[in-house]
């Protein structure tokens, strides 16, 4: 008899199989969701591990372009490769660790680096992305060894002048001759400087006020595109072979540099004291049109103000617009400023700092320091005593970049003075046998072009200067050879000088300074038939070999003390381009300056763009008391760069060295929106930014 078949057993084991099914496919679900979290995993460590690699390379790049931007007692500068080579061994780029710290620690069996941004390949591999190493830079007239320009991703591409201070080949594999040589465009325009180096451009926005992100500003930028590829190669113990857990992908990086010149209504390359005057009173609400002090602030970056270091006192002190510093903000007193009341320091502490840019608009607090933004650098272009001086040898295309002595059309050369023959004890001494000495060289080279902004001054040795010898020897004569006035000596004709006086041999006048070359703008011009807008800036100094017997005002090792007063220059409206005076002697502004009628150009009451650098300033001509109605900008420079004293920054004086201060002072302090509206002289920062470059 046949077998029954237990179907209850058939049954089971069917279910018995279809559970197994579903366990193992429940496994293998398992088992594939794990590897694909572990491929997840990897995946985000290493984007994570990449942006982190990648941003902390970028920050030194930017570290070294300012250091390589800095040229050499040679004049020469870094290229490329040694700006990123530098880069990438101060931050060990391609490797997490270093291979002999490894060894050291755990022997010849070195372990697996999980570490997924190790490229483990040379120094310079990791700028492969388009298979070298110089970036691409935007300009319309250097070769470029990478993909094209895309305006869509891009800032603007500059204009590259032609010059023969520089050539096209070296600017692309070198960072300063391609800053040296681009400029906004080839030609002024009326939306430009005259030569076009400076526009209007946004502001960026970044994590330091200097301005308000997104704000205009006159400015030059400069900039290059860094590829960057990390390679990321990793072991695992099922495949001790490198694999590619995460494909190589070249992230572009935008290198600038913003050539920013003094626009601010206060700037200084030194550690500003804000808020108080010279005799400890209080500069109160800057915002009101109707106090003493004003700082007009249409909008925050109008107001702003930048010191390298700024101490904040003063009781009721209101600033509408930001301050910020290279180094920092110290508030010392209770402040208002950009609408935030601050108390103390605590407002840079940790957290404190970060909430308030959650709460702020984009771009920085009120109170900022360039330090608070990683990926900024702010570099002042010659601070100190040498912004004052010629090029120490043969002068380079960085010396005629920088130096303001070679942009100016008339140098002034004071030498052979000799005023101890008739100045003692403070009193001028008349008398037939007492004679004051003094010789001036004048040298004047007009420019054209009429553009002051041009990226290059001109050497001593160009051809086509005009010079000139005046001299004084004797004050027993009658005028014009006596009493102070100038005639001139290279023709040997003896002609009287009516624009040079030297006030060692005057009569002498109860509290006068002696000792002091005084130059008549409006007869200077007159005399020599010099065009105003082809010679746009005067250079004056002494310099310290030829004027070893002057004693009565000792200034600095390198410049002699007699000092420098301008006089005539009420009516400045023939200046179209703007007027500068540069000396490293004491200068003195005598009378009202700039404020004649011809050359108003508009209600703000700005005749035309002047600018005066010395590193001593004083107003008038003697020790009588003046009174200060200024309106425009103020930008210092210590002449002492390691000086840690504070400088008040409406801190005048007069003649006597007595502070100006007291009841009907004004400062009418604004920013300059336009870049015709610069002088031909100012100070200039660099500053240096980097961001990562996203397409849509």
């Amino acid at each position: 008899m046949r077998r029954q078949k237990n179907e209850s057993g058939a049954a089971l084991i069917l279910t018995v199989s279809i559970i197994g099914l579903f366990f193992i496919v429940t496994v293998g679900s398992f088992l594939l969701a794990s590897s694909l979290n572990q491929d997840s995993a990897r995946l985000s460590s290493a984007k994570i591990d990449v942006s982190s690699r990648e941003d902390t390379l970028m920050r030194a790049v930017l570290q070294q372009v300012a250091l390589g931007m800095q040229p050499g007692a040679s004049g020469s500068s870094s290229t490329w490769t040694t700006v990123m080579t530098a880069a990438v061994n101060q931050v060990l780029a391609t490797q997490y660790v270093d291979s002999t710290e490894i060894t050291q620690i755990f022997g010849a069996s070195a372990p697996i680096v999980v570490n997924t941004g190790d490229t483990g390949g040379a120094s310079l591999a990791i700028f492969q992305g388009y298979q070298q190493e110089v970036p691409f830079g935007g300009t319309t007239g250097v070769a470029n060894l990478v993909s094209s320009y895309d305006p869509t991703v891009q800032p603007p591409e500059l204009a590259w002048v032609a010059n023969s201070n520089i050539s096209a080949s070296a600017a692309a594999t070198n960072p300063l001759p391609f800053f040296l040589g681009s400029q906004m465009s080839a030609v002024g325009s009326a939306a430009t400087s005259p030569a076009g180096r400076w526009s209007v451009i946004p502001f960026p926005n970044i994590n330091f006020g200097f301005m308000r992100a997104g704000d205009s500003m006159v400015a030059r930028r400069v900039w290059w595109r860094v590829p960057v590829v990390y390679n990321t190669t990793q072991q695992t113990i099922e495949n001790p072979a490198n694999v590619y857990r995460y494909p190589a992908a070249a992230a572009n990086y935008i290198v600038s540099i913003y050539e920013i010149p003094s626009q601010l209504p206060i700037t200084g390359n030194a550690n500003l004291q804000l808020g108080l005057f010279a005799d400890g009173s209080s500069w109160g609400d800057t915002t009101s049109a109707s106090n003493s002090v004003y700082i007009a602030s249409s909008s925050s970056s109008s107001g702003s103000i930048y010191g390298d270091s700024v101490q904040l006192s003063g009781t009721g002190g209101k600033y509408g617009g930001g301050i910020s510093s290279r180094r920092q903000v110290n508030v010392t007193q209770q402040a208002t400023v950009g609408g935030q009341t601050y108390n103390n320091n605590t407002y840079d502490d940790l957290g404190v700092l970060e909430q308030s840019a959650l709460t702020s608009p984009i771009g920085s607090a009120p109170i900022s320091v360039a330090g608070d933004d990683g990926k900024v650098l702010l570099v002042p272009i010659l601070p100190g005593l040498s912004f004052y001086n010629s090029a120490p040898g043969v002068p380079t295309a960085w010396d005629l970049y920088a130096r303001p002595y070679y942009h100016c059309p008339i140098r002034i050369t004071i030498s052979g003075t000799n005023s101890s023959l008739n100045y003692s004890n403070g009193q001028v001494i008349i008398s037939p046998n007492n004679t004051g000495a003094i010789t001036v060289t004048l040298s004047y080279l007009p420019d054209p072009l009429g553009q002051p902004d041009a990226m290059f001054g001109v050497l001593d040795s160009a051809t086509g200067w005009t010079t000139r010898t005046y001299q004084q020897t004797s004050n027993a004569t009658p005028p014009p050879q006596g009493n102070g006035y100038l005639v001139r000596t290279d023709d040997h004709s003896n002609s009287p000088c009516n624009f040079f006086v030297y006030t060692s041999t005057t009569s002498g006048v109860s509290g006068q300074d002696m000792n002091i070359l005084e130059i008549d703008l409006q007869n200077l011009y007159a005399s020599l038939a010099l065009v105003p807008s082809q010679c746009y800036s005067i250079y004056v100094s002494a310099p310290l070999s030829q004027n070893t017997s002057n004693t009565a005002y000792p200034q600095n090792t390198n410049f002699a003390n007699v000092g420098v007063a301008l006089t005539d220059g009420d009516d400045l409206g023939l200046f179209t381009n703007g007027l500068s005076v540069v000396s490293p002697q004491r200068v003195y502004v005598t009378g009202s300056f700039n404020n004649g009628g011809s050359g108003v150009t508009g209600a703000s009451g700005i005749k035309v763009a002047t600018s005066v650098y010395a590193p001593d300033l004083r107003y008038g001509i003697d020790q009588s008391p003046v009174q200060i109605n200024m309106t425009g900008q103020i930008s210092i420079s210590q002449v002492n760069e390691s000086s840690g004293t504070t400088i008040n920054p409406l801190s005048f004086s007069n003649a006597g060295g007595n502070s100006i201060v007291g009841a009907g002072n004004t400062y009418r302090l604004n920013a300059i929106t336009n870049p015709r509206a610069l002088p031909p002289i100012t100070r200039l920062n660099l500053l240096f930014t980097v961001e990562k470059e996203r397409p849509n």
